[in-house]
């Protein structure tokens, strides 16, 4: 739970909770949040699955005006994206797993009035993806990405921190708190 995360840094740190000590819950809730999401990316970015979500669709034929690509906008997807990590597509009853790219390669997949079965994607913005080259038909689409995750604010909430990953919550927030200090 937060109250046990707090707890946990404030024995590590020998320090006292509230108003009268050096660090608040509030203080100590912001630090703690912090470090759950930058867990949960980094244990993402190391290829770890745990916490990916996916949300599905279908992309129509041709490029998005006036690129050399199709811009494929995934901001309504619930819970918010904080990043992409695979692209899916259907195609003819098989799915397969697009290439990432790097946006600088956005054109090399052809000009707009060039498509194709999709091979790539690469990201701009923070739900915009761009699928090269460009579609030559509609397919259904799987986005996986890490989903926003709401901030824990109420002493009973809890994080799935799965086989004693919390400890690297607490730890983090220490080494901050040491810093500060």
């Amino acid at each position: 739970t937060l109250s046990q995360l707090r707890t946990d840094i404030s024995v590590q740190c020998d320090f006292t909770i509230g108003a009268s000590g050096r660090y608040t819950p509030t203080i100590l809730t912001r630090y703690i949040n912090q470090s759950v999401q930058r867990l949960r990316e980094r244990i993402s970015n190391e290829g770890m699955t745990h916490y990916l979500v996916s949300t599905t669709g279908t992309v129509t034929s041709g490029a998005t005006s006036p690129y050399a690509f199709k811009a494929l906008d995934i901001s309504a997807a619930s819970p918010n994206v904080v990043r992409v990590y695979g692209v899916d597509l259907t195609v003819s009853g098989i799915v397969k797993t697009l290439a990432h790219r790097p946006f600088q390669e956005r054109n090399d997949y052809g000009a707009p009035s060039i498509t194709g079965e999709p091979m790539a994607w690469a990201m701009y913005q923070t739900t915009s993806i761009a699928l090269m080259p460009a579609p030559n038909q509609s397919y259904s689409y799987t986005v996986w990405y890490l989903p926003l995750l709401a901030d824990m604010s109420a002493d009973g909430d809890t994080f799935d921190g799965v086989a004693g990953w919390e400890q690297w919550i607490v730890w983090d927030v220490v080494c901050q708190l040491i810093a500060r200090d």
